[in-house]
């Protein structure tokens, strides 16, 4: 193992120090040399996973529109501008209350990331749309919820998967996350360096 440096790490039963060298990294484990100690301490190797294996995914989740009729929406990866103009990415329908749509033009942004570290996608949920040309937030009109609280603007929050994202007060919609299959994630498993501050 060339250009190895020896590290110290603190013991994870008596919190000395204690020297690592390359055949204990090799290894995966170091016993601790102090006296009256003895403990042996795992090693752990950190890893994330390839963002290239979002390009082999069949869905990346989906939105489901609770009133009637039900109605399923498919997102895709990046950001999913929900309203209803035909420039969003996610159209929806027109749905009338009252003679009143509470939903707008462009009302929300759902954005589907890769997190390398969990190795699943993540769902970012922002009231309003990013204007590029502005450098601003444009705000919907009538708000948007997430499982009843609204979101304050320029606020970005997780959403929970089977959560209810709820637009203009009164439309109400389910999100249903793609989850990646372990079988799949391990062939994008990149091994990083050990590093001594992550022992188990």
């Amino acid at each position: 193992m060339s250009g190895f440096k020896t590290t110290l790490i603190s013991c994870q039963q008596c919190g000395r120090r204690i020297m690592v060298r390359a055949a204990d990294t090799e290894r995966g484990s170091i016993t601790c040399s102090h006296v009256g100690c003895g403990a042996v301490n795992i090693l752990q190797k950190p890893f994330h996973y390839d963002e290239t294996i979002v390009q082999g995914l069949p869905l990346f989740g989906q939105l489901t529109y609770l009133g009637s009729p039900e109605t399923q929406y498919p997102l895709q990866f990046g950001d999913n501008v929900i309203g209803t103009s035909d420039t969003c990415t996610v159209q929806v329908a027109r749905f009338v209350h009252n003679g009143r749509c509470f939903i707008s033009r462009r009302h929300c942004t759902l954005t589907v990331v890769f997190d390398k570290w969990t190795g699943q996608l993540r769902y970012q949920l922002q009231d309003g749309t990013v204007d590029l040309a502005m450098h601003s937030v444009q705000s919907s009109l009538n708000g948007t919820q997430l499982n009843g609280t609204s979101l304050q603007k320029t606020e970005i929050v997780d959403v929970d998967n089977e959560g209810i994202i709820t637009l203009g007060g009164v439309d109400r919609f389910r999100l249903t996350h793609f989850s990646i299959p372990a079988a799949m994630l391990d062939t994008y498993k990149i091994e990083l360096d050990f590093n001594p501050d992550r022992t188990q």
